[in-house]
């Protein structure tokens, strides 16, 4: 990112040269923004002056389409929002989370087969409270198995789709919950290892980090259970911020620059040297999949 220009670059053709421009429009500068991939798709979801504008795009094609506006424009803190395809209509489809201080919760979807929003109303919504001194009023979860995750500062959030039920997941009992300051200069991010919500965590009296999952997370309304999957060794001496780009691959990055990559089999941290130029940063990591699908009213952007 330089400004409000945003590019999307390959970490494996390593190569400022091959990187895609996003087609943002030239009023942005900046944006609030998040942004997630399914099947070679990415959806960016930007904030500016509070109106959600939303695309979905195909870097490949060069294609994409601006969604309409959504239904629900209160003013929210923390806007959460999951990408994700729906098999069973074979339909993809983006669930929007809005958190405001002092009211409930509100949930909607967009279809892109009827190229409409709808509210969900909650059945269920087990939080009082969200959020952390973010940076960002605009954020993504991964979507998994029906349900879509994101953190909170007492815990994990998860929505559950077909139940409309929101709760919050309990962190496992020796994270630093109490340390604010570490809070404060460290925000743990969900992301999806191996079909499973998971976070990179900090024990109390340790500097170890450790991967977390959430395993039986299922439709019967329990809480889960935390399993450390493993510690991270090496000499990794940063914060981690973290998503997981499958065959035992996770990547972190500090300081809009330095990225790491820890390989969980052999556990060993590498630091990757992306070949940017001096006046852009990094913003953010997805994992993505190029393929040339397209959705009707996809054009040029």
């Amino acid at each position: 990112m330089q400004g409000s220009s945003y590019k999307i670059v390959s970490m494996i053709s390593n190569s400022f040269e091959d990187s895609v421009n996003v087609p943002l429009p030239s009023s942005y500068l900046a944006p609030d923004h998040g942004s997630s991939s399914c099947n070679g798709l990415v959806c960016l979801s930007l904030n500016k002056y509070r109106l959600p504008n939303m695309y979905i795009w195909n870097p490949a094609t060069r294609q994409g389409k601006a969604l309409p506006l959504p239904k629900i424009l209160q003013s929210a803190f923390l806007v959460c929002t999951g990408f994700f395809f729906d098999s069973v209509s074979d339909d993809y489809k983006i669930l929007r989370l809005l958190f405001s201080r002092g009211s409930r919760p509100r949930v909607e979807l967009y279809s892109t087969k009827s190229d409409s929003w709808s509210e969900i109303q909650l059945e269920e919504a087990d939080i009082s409270s969200v959020g952390y001194d973010r940076n960002k009023a605009v954020t993504s979860g991964p979507f998994i198995k029906g349900v879509l995750y994101m953190t909170g500062n007492k815990g994990l959030i998860s929505f559950r789709l077909n139940r409309r039920v929101l709760k919050r997941v309990p962190w496992p009992s020796n994270y630093r919950t109490n340390d604010k300051l570490y809070l404060k200069k460290y925000e743990p991010k969900v992301f999806d290892y191996e079909g499973c919500a998971a976070l990179v965590l900090q024990g109390n009296n340790e500097e170890l980090l450790s991967l977390w999952t959430l395993d039986d997370d299922d439709e019967d309304g329990g809480q889960g259970i935390w399993t450390k999957k493993l510690n991270l060794e090496g000499d990794i001496g940063m914060n981690w911020t973290s998503k997981y780009f499958g065959v035992g691959q996770l990547v972190a990055w500090e300081d809009y620059k330095r990225i790491i990559l820890y390989d969980c089999n052999k556990k060993e941290a590498k630091e990757h040297r992306l070949q940017l130029p001096s006046n852009w940063y990094i913003d953010s990591f997805f994992r993505h999949t190029e393929s040339l699908v397209s959705l009707e009213g996809f054009r040029k952007l």
